[in-house]
């Protein structure tokens, strides 16, 4: 039986996306205006939703694995867990996924402003504690097998069968707070060799100065679960279509708001990458096998 070849598309007058040079030099100043400017939790979850390729542990870094990328090369915000409340669920998560395993990487994000330890005192601040509490429900929630089993069922279900093995990572405070000079601590590098110590097993902790864009996240959509399906939140400028995008565009057939929302990218560009998630959507549910290029739009 013949095996059609899905058209990728290779012309060079196509509306191209942003360079990854472009990109950075679009991001960097965004970022760091961000940080100055005392944001609270919610902008940051706004921006990083916009930028997930600024997030920890999408591919190798956190825990073991990660060559196989995202599910969905994507990161999901807000992923619900059942049983948790809506206020309980991590803020972002990566599913990777190995032949040995799906990684869950639960994200936890705190205002760059908190401080992780008390002047004088040098014991954690009520707001790290609560935040390391809110690591700890998680590793509760995934302690139980039919807990891992649902969550195998909704966000890796091609790989339910596989053991999951989660990491958890938190992204608090400023590097300054561990800088002599700047800090209100006595010692802050002892301060800061105090906080290297407190993660415990599979816990991963982060300042927001740590965050840098990973050029592997160029292709790395925001995808949002709820209670009727997938829904596209966002992708970014780098955005590009191709086979990698295949399994985000069978449960996603509507990507015009995520596509709208991004940055930096203009009308011609914005109305070719729906064109294209509609074909490369198409592939994906037709009945009929298909050959396709990998790195190619």
């Amino acid at each position: 039986m013949d095996i059609p070849q899905a058209i990728t598309d290779e012309n060079p007058n196509r509306p191209q996306a942003p360079t990854w040079t472009e990109y950075q030099e679009f991001l960097a100043p965004q970022w760091e205006d961000l940080l100055n400017s005392d944001p609270n939790e919610r902008q940051m979850q706004e921006f990083l939703e916009l930028h997930p390729c600024l997030l920890p542990g999408a591919t190798d870094g956190i825990g073991r694995g990660g060559h196989h990328g995202p599910v969905f090369n994507a990161v999901i915000r807000q992923p619900p867990l059942q049983g948790l409340g809506p206020t309980r669920v991590p803020d972002f998560m990566w599913v990777r996924r190995d032949t040995g395993a799906i990684r869950p990487i639960c994200i936890e994000i705190e205002s760059p402003s908190k401080s992780w330890f008390n002047k004088g005192s040098r014991t954690p601040t009520a707001e790290l504690t609560q935040a390391i509490d809110q690591l700890t429900e998680w590793k509760v929630w995934f302690s139980s097998p039919e807990n891992r089993l649902i969550f195998g069922k909704t966000y890796a279900p091609h790989f339910a069968d596989r053991p999951i093995e989660p990491q958890f990572v938190l992204i608090f405070g400023r590097n300054s707070e561990f800088r002599p000079g700047g800090s209100k601590h006595d010692a802050p590098q002892y301060m800061r060799l105090k906080r290297d110590h407190m993660a415990r097993s599979n816990e991963h902790f982060f300042t927001y100065d740590q965050l840098k864009p990973e050029h592997e996240g160029a292709n790395y959509a925001t995808a949002t679960k709820n209670v009727t399906g997938w829904a596209l939140h966002s992708v970014p400028p780098t955005f590009s279509t191709g086979a990698h995008m295949m399994d985000l565009s069978e449960v996603v057939s509507d990507p015009s708001e995520a596509v709208h929302r991004a940055g930096l990218i203009g009308p011609e560009r914005q109305t070719y990458l729906l064109d294209r998630w509609k074909y490369w959507r198409s592939v994906t549910l037709s009945p009929r096998g298909h050959m396709y290029s990998l790195g190619r739009e």
